[in-house]
């Protein structure tokens, strides 16, 4: 079924109150943009994300040690720090609820077919929700927005024709795992995370996370230099 890349403009203000991002954030933050959600369990999803911060600037170090208050702050599970912008400013997290929130009532609600995606930017006044869905999953998401009382306005709707790494032969799963492994610093020199990392955050077991890494790499070279 044809998918199209759907861009929403609305106020920020009832996605707060209904418990989107809790009501604190804004007083210490500027703007949160969702890069990539992240499914391995069911009704739980993992954001990477990019805050933008309000304060002064601050190091990477000096994020880091804030990683507890940060967690209690925000109600999550996980923090897992990714990268601090030049300017100390912005910072780039994995993040997981403490409990499943609005964002997977929402998708439980609209049933498949509907998909988060870039750009999704939440700010102190209005929000960019993107997502991609099909022709009967994008009319759930206007008829809900419409029950809940948000107003909307339709910034861009285009055909998605996937990209070469979803017409390859990885699985969705390989994709995930290998996405979140890059993103963590598996790759970088030296390694700035794990399998023992990488298989805390997915809860599947350090070798499931080392077969999937290892045959979506076979795959993507076989393809390279095959």
């Amino acid at each position: 079924m044809a998918l199209s890349r759907i861009s929403l403009d609305l106020p920020s203000r009832p996605l707060v109150e209904a418990g989107l991002l809790p009501r604190a954030f804004f007083r210490h933050n500027e703007s949160v943009e969702i890069l990539r959600v992240y499914a391995f369990a069911p009704r739980e999803r993992m954001l990477l994300a990019r805050v933008t911060r309000s304060g002064p600037p601050r190091s990477r170090d000096e994020i880091a040690r804030q990683r507890d208050a940060l967690r209690r702050r925000y109600r999550l599970r996980d923090f897992e720090l990714v990268e601090v912008g030049a300017d100390g400013r912005t910072y780039t997290a994995l993040l997981r609820q403490m409990n499943p929130g609005i964002l997977e009532e929402l998708l439980e609600e609209l049933g498949t077919g509907v998909t988060p995606t870039t750009p999704t930017v939440i700010g102190r006044d209005r929000t960019t929700l993107s997502f991609l869905a099909d022709a009967a999953a994008e009319k759930r998401v206007f008829q809900l927005l419409a029950n809940l009382g948000i107003r909307f306005q339709l910034k861009s709707r285009a055909a998605f024709r996937g990209t070469a790494a979803e017409g390859s032969e990885l699985t969705a799963r390989q994709r995930e795992v290998l996405s979140l492994a890059w993103n963590l610093g598996y790759f970088d020199i030296p390694a700035r995370a794990d399998l023992r990392k990488i298989a805390e955050l997915t809860g599947l077991s350090r070798n499931t996370v080392s077969q999937h890494i290892r045959r979506a790499l076979r795959h993507i070279l076989k393809e390279s230099v095959g």
